[in-house]
């Protein structure tokens, strides 16, 4: 089995699940280093592993292994459709860390999940829901470069001129602020039902009573978005939910932009009655 075509292909394959290497590895039961490595040529899985993951990226061991065998037109056929879909399905990311080769280093162990999942956890406490962050190396960039890209948008990049214990909290340091400052270019509809999920565990009668039933989430991501780029926390969603289905209970055919003026407003006078009160 030739290393290196071994590692392209299950890179490809999972990139075209939209996994990323952790939730693979998760999944097979190995770390990510060691999923890191196959990909990369530098050893290969133990041939026990195999089964398992054919089972997962949902291929044969001969594509695995880059086995060729005759195909029938039909198959063929059947083969190109499933790939252009899964292209058009992982074509955009919300949110990826990419690296250029002399940062691999840095990402070759755990820390940088660690890292990365304290950034969430900082950002939850504004209300930003961080997206799963698909972190993978780019040959194509500087070596010594990281960029930080949503929907093939760049967010932010740097080249570093020398590295470091330090360099991985730096560069997920960099990851937390870019979410921070770009958010409502990230913010899409799939992170919106989640946080109103995790809201409706605290407030299910106001929640479950206006999401997604008098307040869709497209018509909940747009406010959102409108009050971020007004300078406006979204930290109180449950505020901005009760101020949506104020207004839509009296005047359902409000129009969108009106909407989001009236609890852009209300929204500064709430938040400005608390700072007062305390």
């Amino acid at each position: 089995m030739d290393q290196t075509h071994f590692g392209s292909r299950i890179s490809r394959l999972r990139q075209n699940k939209n996994m990323t290497q952790e939730q693979l590895a998760a999944r097979i039961g190995v770390t990510p280093q060691a999923l890191s490595r196959w990909e990369r040529g530098q050893s290969l899985p133990d041939l026990s592993l195999l089964t398992e993951v054919c089972q997962i990226l949902e291929v044969s061991a001969d594509e695995l292994l880059g086995i060729s065998t005759p195909k029938s037109p039909e198959q063929n056929h059947d083969r190109r459709h499933e790939v252009v879909w899964s292209r058009l399905r992982n074509c955009l990311e919300p949110l990826e860390l990419i690296f250029g080769e002399k940062l691999v280093p840095v990402f070759m162990n755990d820390t940088y999940m660690q890292k990365i999942v304290e950034q969430r956890e900082k950002l939850a406490a504004e209300g930003i829901l961080m997206p799963v962050v698909r972190v993978r190396d780019e040959l194509e960039l500087e070596t010594n470069e990281f960029q930080i890209v949503s929907y093939r948008r760049r967010l932010y990049s740097e080249r570093l001129t020398s590295f470091d214990e330090h360099t991985c909290d730096y560069i997920c340091g960099c990851l937390g602020r870019a979410v921070q400052d770009n958010y409502a270019h990230i913010l899409n509809q799939e992170l919106v039902k989640e946080l109103t999920d995790n809201l409706q565990i605290k407030f299910p009668v106001l929640v479950g009573g206006a999401v997604p039933g008098r307040i869709s989430y497209g018509l909940l991501t747009d406010v959102l978005k409108a009050l971020i780029r007004g300078g406006c926390p979204i930290a109180y969603l449950e505020k901005v939910i009760e101020i949506l289905d104020r207004i839509l209970r009296r005047s359902p055919e409000t129009p969108e932009e009106e909407l989001a003026r009236i609890v852009s407003r209300e929204m500064k006078e709430h938040i400005s009655s608390r700072r007062i009160s305390q």
